[in-house]
């Protein structure tokens, strides 16, 4: 049975970089491919991003939702 993220679509999420935070968007969620792997959470960035890339895949655990 596969991990499955306990992010959603949609939702706002925040992660934080060498001591910064960023803001982003669940885009989609890939489960983990196999034990001992995370699930993947597909994020657009909001505002400045931390890379060159406006949307990409992070570890489900690096995430977490804002409140």
């Amino acid at each position: 049975m596969a991990l499955k993220s306990k992010h959603v679509p949609g939702q706002l999420v925040e992660i934080t970089i060498a001591g910064q935070r960023y803001m982003a968007l669940v885009l989609s969620t890939v489960p983990a491919p196999r034990r001992g792997m995370s699930p993947m959470v597909q994020v657009q960035w909001i505002g400045d991003a931390p890379r060159d890339y406006q949307v990409e895949y992070v570890e489900d655990h690096a995430v977490k939702p804002v409140k």
